[in-house]
């Protein structure tokens, strides 16, 4: 099967973190047996203010050589990421094409700008029901979809973006018995300063706390480093097989999360790569970090419970026995398996394959 994918999530030189999912999902498309092609408007993050310049993107991108693309790849369906506003390029490559369309979402899609202006959420809902398949990467961002946007469930599937198992297992690298690791963008949304307080408040002076990440407060987190007195490590974005490597070496992966997730991928891979995860029940995150089961999980934004959690997972002072951690973990790297990208990609070519592309 011929796929065709438009995504203005998609990593590159300048930006090697970004959107690192959906290139995986493309590779996993391909091992499954399919033929892939890439759009990438690379590197756009899309806010209020740069509405109308990407819009103008979707006109551009036509005289830009996208109906050359389109015609050399042939494509048997055109999967666009994410709703709004890539979803409009996605529609002329489709057209262009005459395939289905197939529009993933990804929740911060659906939750933000989309949500926020009326006649962006207008826009939104015209471009979803003109898709003839609506992919949801989790139950959380399915629900929002049907009950905000009205997307009948027969045009609606929760397909998982999956988590590349091999690249969070093989030989052990070796864990810091004290290092808290973040991985993912560094802004307040995500519980950055929080998490910087809660490993503040454990008192521990061994305690390591790595970001692996950019975003526009890390300035303001190196202040609170050491305002604090935290050993605190910044390497900013790195490739996704270095950041893989990151979080196996890590004792303990936080996603604190105060903002609704769409899924909460770095949770996901975090028990992927075998390390005790701490996150906040916000959004889909719960969908998959079950607390005193695969990990723990907290109210978002409580920094006291944030603490102890942390000082659980770490066995720092607390009262849960080494071998109770050890079968959350391995309960964790469970539920990594039920996400298995490849099979997931498997599973994607048979939907795709039903909507009778040419």
């Amino acid at each position: 099967m011929r796929v065709l994918i438009v995504s203005n999530l998609y990593p590159d030189a300048r930006q090697p973190a970004f959107g690192t999912f959906v290139a995986a999902h493309a590779d996993a498309l391909r091992r499954a047996g399919a033929d892939v092609a890439v759009v990438a408007i690379s590197g756009v993050r899309v806010h209020r203010a740069q509405v109308r310049k990407y819009l103008s993107l979707a006109v551009r991108a036509v005289w830009a050589g996208l109906a050359a693309r389109v015609r050399h790849a042939r494509p048997q369906v055109v999967e666009a990421h994410v709703a709004y506003p890539t979803a409009i390029i996605g529609l002329l490559a489709a057209r262009l094409a005459g395939a289905p369309l197939v529009v993933y979402c990804h929740g911060t899609d659906v939750m933000g700008l989309a949500l926020r202006s009326s006649s962006h959420h207008a826009i939104a809902m015209w471009l979803l029901k003109r898709a003839q398949l609506v992919v949801a990467n989790s139950i959380f961002t399915r629900d929002l979809l049907e009950s905000r946007y009205g997307i009948k469930p027969a045009r609606l599937i929760v397909l998982s973006p999956g988590v590349d198992l091999g690249l969070f297992s093989g030989p052990d690298l070796g864990r810091y018995p004290r290092e808290i690791l973040y991985v993912g963008w560094l802004s307040s949304q995500k519980g950055v300063y929080e998490l910087m307080q809660a490993t503040a408040d454990l008192g521990d002076a061994q305690v390591r706390l790595r970001f692996v990440g950019g975003g526009p407060e890390r300035a303001g987190l190196e202040k609170a480093a050491a305002m604090a007195g935290v050993r605190a490590e910044f390497t900013g974005p790195l490739p996704h097989l270095e950041a893989a490597q990151r979080m196996r070496q890590a004792a303990v992966i936080a996603m604190p999360s105060i903002h609704p997730e769409g899924l909460g991928l770095a949770a996901l891979e975090a028990m992927a790569a075998g390390a005790m995860t701490v996150a906040s029940a916000a959004g889909a995150i719960g969908e998959l970090v079950e607390d005193g089961e695969t990990g723990w999980l907290v109210e978002p934004g409580n920094v006291a419970a944030l603490t102890a959690a942390l000082r659980d997972a770490l066995g720092v002072a607390s009262a849960v026995d080494p071998a109770r951690r050890e079968l959350l973990r391995k309960r964790g790297m469970a539920k990594a398996l039920e996400h298995d990208i490849d099979a997931i990609a498997r599973r994607t070519l048979t939907v795709y394959q039903s909507l009778g592309g040419h």
